[in-house]
């Protein structure tokens, strides 16, 4: 059986699909409201930033739209979007690297300044929350960097099987890859972060 959120009452996946492709836009609204969050979720946990994955997940949107006559699959639409979302969320990730690399390529240029010497000495804590310093807080941020710092495979695998609980078939449909393969990546994913986090543990 192929995964799909719950439709108990409603319109299959392949039976919205089919209607946005005869010209009912209403039924791919549907599609929308029934795949948004995991599509969000997904995202963030790659991105790990909201506004960026909110960013990704409507240019995904819009690109299933445009592209949903070439879905062979109509029940597999859920697998199919999360596969632009992934595949979105890491070239958006790429794309943000490399402007950073540049920006801190032209602040080490620009590093005489004085106004930026002034903001690094004496950065600004004033809107930091109470809770961010707790040891939970602390704990979470530091489980987030640890996931951002995986490879994006081992990333993307561990996310959508051990985050969002995918079944590793979908996963695998996803990534492009073998069940072998998302298995091997989840586990070397899951080594990375216990060996990353074992310091603070």
């Amino acid at each position: 059986m192929e995964w799909e959120c719950s439709t108990e009452g409603r319109p299959s996946d392949a039976e919205l699909v089919r209607q946005t492709c005869a010209g009912q836009r209403s039924a791919f609204d549907e599609l929308i409201e029934r795949y948004q969050r995991r599509a969000t979720s997904v995202a963030y946990r790659l991105l790990g930033d909201l506004h960026d994955a909110l960013e990704v997940c409507q240019e995904a949107f819009v690109r299933a739209y445009q592209n949903l006559d070439s879905l062979e699959d109509q029940r597999r639409f859920g697998s199919w979007l999360l596969r632009i979302v992934t595949n979105l969320s890491l070239n958006f990730r790429r794309s943000r690297a490399a402007i950073a690399r540049k920006a801190a390529f032209d602040d080490c240029l620009n590093a005489g300044e004085t106004a930026r010497d002034e903001q690094i000495a004496a950065p600004d804590y004033s809107d930091e929350q109470p809770e961010a310093r707790s040891a939970a807080a602390e704990m979470s941020l530091l489980v987030q960097k640890a996931i951002a710092d995986l490879p994006d495979q081992q990333k993307t695998a561990l996310v959508l099987f051990s985050i969002e609980q995918l079944p590793q078939k979908e996963v695998a449909s996803i990534m492009g890859c073998s069940v072998e393969a998302v298995k091997w990546h989840v586990f070397q994913a899951r080594k990375k972060m216990r060996e990353a986090l074992a310091p603070y543990l």
